[in-house]
């Protein structure tokens, strides 16, 4: 997949691809290709070669930039000051030009322990003595180790790599280049700083988008009957078997359910019912999914069950899993369990073993009637101090 950022309102295509799903890598890999195409647009600037970058066509285009959608988003490292003006991160603290001291913000002491961890090796391969380093009086502090370090182009690249930033070489050279704003052959704390803190406030934005999400997220109980994609479905399960899983059992199963196959069910309810309620939601509700988790064996003594414990905590987080990408791409869902589902009857219907298995529960999903807005909203008695427990 192509990446993209505006440069003076072309959409341009960005050189390389993130790996990473973390939202904090992704950040970093946003503001490397911010900088190398800021970057890059300077090197042209000066030369009569051509800039590959302007000539960049906009049918290649596969994104279009709306800024609507990010103008409501105010970050929880970024406020408003009196006069209406926007405060960036580094604006929020008044020793942004010598950061240092005792009173460090948590963002200047993980700022300081990831530069120092890349910078560290500089004494060894420079002299600290050397005119490329600052001097301070007391070299056993932290602010002198500060003083006396920076990154290495080597170094710059190797950090991209350990953070999970997919980078080029070429690409550290650019962003190397960029950072070191002094010449000096290496990047200082004061100019690492700035890309860090942009990325920092990338992360938090995306967090900010994820925590929106799971908070919206809620259960559909009326569906309509168009057909969702699988394409749907696959993108749902590969992050439901991305849960946490102890011992890396992989106990879930998941089973979709044809036409013939619900067919089957509703009969099923409506003979063991005896045509007591009603069963017509059943026969509208476009897909089915049923979820199973290994069965511990007879004689697997206390142990087997302590496991068979766990792949149903590990099976519970893989649907809350699916559950939130398929709220994420438009689909409603809902988890079911009764009476039906636990009947030796049900489980032959759908393939599942009794004797190796155990049914989690069923999950319909499909487009919500009427649109995801008109679900019932989330409702809940408690707020976080009242289930947040914290002891000294």
């Amino acid at each position: 997949m192509k990446n993209f950022i505006v440069v003076n309102g072309l959409i341009v295509i960005l050189y390389g691809t993130f790996r990473s799903t973390d939202a904090f890598n992704f950040a970093h890999r946003t503001a490397l290709n911010q900088i190398i195409v800021k970057s890059k647009f300077q090197l042209y600037a000066d030369t009569d070669k051509p800039n590959p970058i302007e000539a960049a066509s906009l049918e290649e285009a596969e994104f279009e930039y709306n800024e609507a959608d990010f103008a409501d988003y105010t970050s929880d490292y970024s406020s408003v000051d009196e006069d209406g003006d926007d405060v960036g991160l580094l604006d929020e603290y008044d020793d942004y030009d010598d950061i240092g001291g005792f009173d460090l913000t948590p963002f200047e002491r993980h700022a300081r322990e990831v530069f120092l961890t890349y910078a560290q090796r500089v004494s060894s391969s420079i002299d600290v003595e050397s005119d490329n380093l600052a001097t301070d009086d007391n070299e056993n502090c932290e602010d002198s180790k500060i003083a006396n370090s920076g990154i290495l182009q080597n170094d710059l690249y190797d950090m991209l790599i350990e953070l999970d930033i997919d980078a080029t070489q070429e690409e550290a050279v650019t962003l190397f280049k960029y950072l070191d704003e002094d010449g000096s052959g290496l990047v200082s704390l004061d100019e690492f700083l700035p890309w860090y803190a942009s990325a920092v406030d990338a992360a938090q934005q995306a967090a900010t988008g994820f925590q929106n999400l799971v908070k919206s997220r809620r259960t559909i109980n009326k569906f309509d009957a168009t057909e969702v994609d699988d394409g749907v479905l696959r993108r749902a399960l590969e992050c439901a078997i991305a849960a946490p899983n102890r011992r890396g059992t992989e106990p879930w199963r998941f089973i979709k359910l044809g036409k013939d196959t619900v067919g089957k069910v509703v009969k099923l309810r409506e003979r063991l019912q005896k045509g007591a309620g009603s069963f017509e939601s059943w026969t509208k509700v476009p897909h089915w999914i049923v979820v199973t988790y290994k069965r511990a064996p007879p004689d697997s003594g206390p142990d087997g069950k302590m496991q068979q414990r766990e792949d149903f905590k590990s099976t519970c987080c893989a649907v809350q899993n699916l559950l939130l990408s398929m709220w994420s791409e438009g689909i409603g869902t809902k988890w079911t369990d009764g009476p039906i589902q636990r009947t030796p009857q049900f489980a032959e219907i759908c393939g599942v073993d009794l004797e190796k298995e155990k049914i989690a529960g069923v999950i319909w999903y499909g487009f919500a009637q009427g649109g995801l807005n008109r679900a019932e909203k989330k409702w809940r008695a408690k707020g976080v101090e009242e289930i947040l427990d914290i002891l000294p």
